[in-house]
C-alpha cells in the first residue's frame, strides 16, 4: 500500500490523526515545516517524516510525489490550502484537509475544473 502524508502532523489535530494512524497500522508519513516539532513525534511513533514549507511549489511536489494522498492539517487554510492542493494536482495525488472555512471550500471547488 502506498503511503499518505499528514502535513501539519505536529499540530493538535494532526498529531491526533498521526497517533490514530500508527495505532491502526496505516502507512503515514508525517510532515511539516518545523523539524523541532515533527522529528520528535515521528521518532516517538516510529514513522517516517519530511520537512518542507509551502513557499516552494517544486519542493512540495517532490515531497509528495510518492504518496497516494495528502491529509492537510496546517492552517490557516485560507493561506495554506491552495498551495498544497495545487502541488497535489501537479503530483497526481489526492488532497484532503480538515478545514471548516467556507472561503477555502469555495477556492478549492474552483480548482475542480483544473484537476
Amino acid at each position: 500500500m502506498k503511503s499518505f502524508l499528514i502535513y501539519g502532523a505536529s499540530g493538535y489535530t494532526g498529531e491526533l490523526i498521526a497517533r490514530k494512524c500508527k495505532a491502526d497500522g496505516l502507512p503515514a508519513i508525517l510532515a511539516g515545516r518545523n523539524p523541532d516539532r515533527i522529528r520528535p513525534l515521528a521518532e516517538e511513533l516510529d514513522l517516517p517524516f519530511r520537512i518542507f514549507d509551502l513557499s516552494d511549489a517544486a519542493r512540495i511536489q517532490s515531497s509528495i510525489k510518492d504518496c497516494f494522498a495528502v491529509l492537510h492539517c496546517a492552517g490557516p487554510f485560507v493561506h495554506t490550502a491552495e498551495p498544497m492542493a495545487r502541488a497535489c494536482m501537479a503530483a497526481g495525488c489526492h488532497y484532503l484537509d480538515i478545514t471548516g472555512e467556507i472561503p477555502v471550500f469555495q477556492k478549492l471547488h474552483a480548482l475542480d475544473a483544473e484537476a
